[in-house]
């Protein structure tokens, strides 16, 4: 559905305000999305995006500050998403060899599992994703144009 349908706008945007207008609409969606999905397994987006970033440095970790960096969202309290993860089972806190006031954070063998059955039940690739009608090439020029926006 086109934006202005979406926001009942009958007059025409300007282009400029309607891509930055879009972006932000497309973004409260895909959060909802997410949120709806995430759900029934008990994460929220932002656990979510911490046990893909830990996934993706396994089997080594990172440290809270260095998951933070790496945070879709970085104005969220990672210390405390962590600690919730690690109640959860999903992610164990290693203390630093050098450092004692530093931990590492490592995903477990639950959070690999979990991680598993979100892409298994179609979250990351199935038909019903976000953006599955595009072609690889168009998926590739909303990513460029995205990066341009940011610049």
């Amino acid at each position: 559905m086109k934006l202005e349908a979406e926001l009942k706008n009958s007059k025409p945007l300007q282009p400029r305000q309607r891509a930055f207008l879009n972006i932000l609409f497309t973004a409260s969606w895909l959060d909802c999305y997410m949120t709806r999905h995430l759900r029934p397994y008990g994460l929220t987006s932002p656990q979510y995006n911490i046990l893909r970033i830990l996934k993706g440095s396994s089997p080594k970790g990172l440290s809270v500050l260095d998951i933070k960096s790496r945070m879709l969202d970085r104005s969220s309290n990672v210390s405390r998403l962590v600690e919730k993860l690690r109640l959860a089972g999903l992610v164990e806190r290693i203390p630093h060899t050098q450092d004692r006031r530093m931990v590492i954070v490592t995903i477990s063998e639950s959070g690999k599992n979990i991680l598993a059955d979100i892409e298994q039940a179609g979250f990351v690739n199935g038909q019903s994703t976000p953006g599955n009608k595009l072609s690889e090439s168009e998926a590739m020029e909303l990513a460029h144009l995205l990066d341009k926006f940011r610049e």
